[in-house]
């Protein structure tokens, strides 16, 4: 009998852990005999990330793989974020982040670590192999399999390989070496809050953007009775450290009280008197506060080599494509193994699969919109910088332009269904 179908996944983020579920779904569909192996590099499902939001876009995938109904026990809907100004805490108006009607589904904000938890329950339930502490070094290619090496100095061979191990990709290294991430200048220092000893807070709903001179608050809730947790993320200006390695980071993250004395610094200063509300936010946070640096990966086309294959934030860092990825990548291969086995009276050999081409053919599908998205936050990093006083009263006062240019970008890119691209 022969070897059965195995897929290797490298990262158990949402991008590798999606992407093993709907595998898994069309293989099953097929009885075409396979494995999937999934490895993580830390020790165990990860605590780290904020509420992080999840477009309509993702909510309807999410749905689609039948875990949607546990992330909304955990998570907060979010149809609009109101933009606020940092100088006199009035609103500005408010950006559409959700319509049933007109997207089939709302934003959803949700801790990301409900997000991989109910992923891992999804992959736990369908047999599918999570293994932790595995840290990969290379790989290796021949015409017919790939072997993924690890630190332990284990090894496993597999047929295709998915690099879904995030903005630092080992397997992105191992293809593209020369493609590093790029620091943006800007950092995000967040953490969570009980609101019930705040004295004001200026969000109305459930969450908001406080636009200020210098980067930008988010005032979020993330669980279902919006009144237990308050998330609030900072995104400011930051050097880098001397040391850019991630000891170098971790050194200057692990310092928590100067953090929160540099984000003081930053909003609660002199020019804008009003939001005294957040000093007394920051004094109330009592859980971790967390940080981390924004980067970002130029654009390239590179994203497969032979039988191996990047996917998310491996393969376009900063856009938060990661589901789709993996939702087109599954009906292609759906799409092949069915159109083969329509010609072969339902035989499929899966050893002779065009890797390479349905490959090239994903790439060419996301590319455009990638670029999109890519293009949208590089003009986000930039946007977020100080410009001066004046230009922050400019965004202030032309904020219904701005409203109205992203609101038309936002409903072209909610509009966009992955299960109904065309794979033409």
């Amino acid at each position: 009998m022969a070897n059965p179908f195995h897929v290797l996944i490298v990262g158990a983020g949402s991008a590798g852990l999606a992407a093993a579920v709907l595998l898994h779904k069309t293989l099953t569909t097929h009885s075409v005999p396979f494995r999937i192996s999934i490895f993580e590099l830390r020790s165990g499902p990860s605590t780290l990330g904020g509420a992080i939001n999840l477009t309509p876009n993702a909510v309807k995938l999410l749905d689609h793989i039948r875990i949607l109904k546990d992330l909304r026990n955990s998570g907060c809907s979010v149809k609009t974020i109101e933009i606020i100004s940092s100088r006199t805490l009035a609103p500005l108006g408010n950006l559409t982040f959700g319509d049933v009607d007109r997207y089939g589904a709302n934003s959803l904000r949700i801790a990301r670590k409900d997000l991989q938890a109910a992923l891992l329950a999804k992959v736990a339930g369908l047999g599918i192999e999570v293994l932790f502490s595995k840290r990969l070094e290379n790989i290796e290619q021949t015409a017919n399999d790939i072997t993924a090496l690890f630190t332990d100095e284990s090894s496993v061979i597999g047929d295709i390989l998915l690099g879904c191990d995030g903005t630092h990709s080992t397997v992105r290294k191992c293809i593209d070496p020369d493609r590093k991430p790029i620091y943006t200048g800007l950092s995000n220092t967040y953490s969570y809050v009980n609101p019930k000893n705040l004295s004001s807070l200026p969000l109305k709903d459930t969450s908001a953007i406080i636009q200020c001179r210098v980067g930008s608050l988010l005032l979020t809730w993330s669980t279902p009775s919006r009144s237990e947790k308050l998330f609030w993320a900072a995104v400011m200006e930051v050097p880098a450290p001397q040391d850019l390695s991630k000891d170098g980071w971790r050194t200057m993250g692990d310092d928590v009280t100067k953090m929160k004395q540099r984000v003081k610094d930053t909003y609660c200063s002199e020019r804008d008197p009003q939001m005294g509300f957040f000093a007394d936010l920051l004094e109330q946070t009592n859980d971790d506060v967390y940080f981390y640096p924004v980067w970002k990966l130029e654009m390239s086309d590179k994203w497969w080599q032979g039988r191996c294959l990047l996917l998310g934030d491996a393969a376009h860092a900063g856009v938060g494509l990661a589901v789709e990825d993996a939702a087109l990548l599954d009906r292609l291969l759906n799409a092949h193994i069915q159109n083969t086995k329509n010609a072969n009276n339902g035989d499929i050999n899966m050893k002779e699969v065009p890797w390479e081409d349905i490959s090239k053919r994903l790439v060419k599908i996301r590319m455009p919109r990638v670029k999109k998205d890519y293009d949208r936050s590089v003009s986000g990093f930039e946007g977020l910088k100080d410009k001066g006083w004046f230009a922050a009263a400019l965004k202030d006062w032309l904020v219904w332009f701005y409203l109205w240019a992203v609101g038309i970008k936002f409903d072209e890119a909610f509009k966009y269904d992955a299960m109904k691209e065309p794979l033409d």
